[in-house]
Formats: C-alpha cells, sequence, structure tokens
C-alpha cells in the first residue's frame, strides 16, 4: 500500500509542476493545478484540500487569466495606444495564438502570442494616427505587456502551488 501511496504523491507533484511548465505554450496550467488539487481533495475526503480553499484557487486561476488577457492592452497604453492600439492588442495577441499553434504547436502559440499582440497594436494604432513611430513604440508595449502577463501567470501559478503545499503538508 506504500508503494502506491507514495506513487500518487510523485503523480500529484509531477501535475503540479505540469501546471506550471505549460502556461507559456499556452495552455491554462493555474486550471491544471485547481483540478489536481481537486482530484487530490476527492482521493483524501477533503481532509486537507478543502472545498473553501479548491473555490479560493479557482477565484484566483480565474482572475490571472482574465489580467493576463489585458495586460497586454494596458501597457501598450502606457506606451502611448489608443483605445483601438488597445483593442489592437487584446485581437492580435489572441489570432497570433491561435495562428501560431496551426504553424508550430505548442511553442507557436507563445511566440504567435508575442508577435500578434504587437502586429495588431501596431497596426490598429497606425489605422488610427497614420504615425508609424508612435503605431511600432504602441506594439512594442504590446508586446512586452504580452511577456510580463505570461510572467505574471507563470508565478501565480507557483505561488498556487506552494498554496497547495501547504494545504497537503
Amino acid at each position: 500500500m506504500i508503494i502506491l501511496e507514495v506513487s500518487g504523491h510523485i503523480f500529484f507533484w509531477f501535475v503540479m509542476l505540469a501546471g506550471i511548465i505549460i502556461i507559456p505554450f499556452g495552455i491554462p496550467g493555474t486550471f491544471v493545478i485547481v483540478g489536481n488539487a481537486l482530484v487530490f481533495a476527492w482521493l483524501t475526503d477533503f481532509s486537507e484540500v478543502t472545498w473553501k480553499f479548491l473555490g479560493l484557487l479557482l477565484l484566483i486561476a480565474v482572475a490571472v487569466e482574465v489580467l493576463e488577457f489585458f495586460i497586454g492592452a494596458a501597457t501598450a497604453g502606457k506606451y502611448g495606444a489608443s483605445r483601438l492600439g488597445m483593442l489592437g492588442a487584446i485581437v492580435g495577441g489572441f489570432l497570433g495564438a491561435i495562428w501560431g499553434t496551426g504553424v508550430v504547436p505548442l511553442l507557436g502559440t507563445l511566440l504567435g502570442a508575442f508577435a500578434g499582440a504587437f502586429a495588431g497594436a501596431t497596426l490598429f494604432e497606425y489605422i488610427n494616427t497614420k504615425d508609424f513611430e508612435k503605431s511600432v513604440r504602441v506594439g512594442f508595449g504590446a508586446f512586452l505587456g504580452t511577456v510580463g502577463g505570461k510572467l505574471m501567470k507563470i508565478a501565480v501559478a507557483v505561488a498556487m502551488v506552494v498554496m497547495v503545499g501547504f494545504q497537503v503538508y
């Protein structure tokens, strides 16, 4: 029985680590972490991980997904983007991730999101202002925001795993 328990813990922590590692590839790893914690809670009759704690993890996961989605646009705004330029960062990042996934699965999602945010913000800002230099600056801001959003999401995922660790042990 001890072998099964140890194997279960190893698999549990492997999935937690995988939840962090898959984030840069456009896969919502925070939800993998929540799902893994839910399975652990169910298998242990919710003795260490409670419904209240699972609700908190889910709230964090949803919040970080939404925040990541808009952080590229907000950073583009800091670089002088108009509302249209910020919309271009959101649309471009989303479409770039979809397109990149089709070209090169996994890594293409990440690169597509970065390039798409840059291209979308630059294009939409240029349509709005006809100022190429400003448009490129806005696109660079969207790119930086998208990178920052991804890094923020990874940091939050690490914090979620640590929180689960404190609950479990």
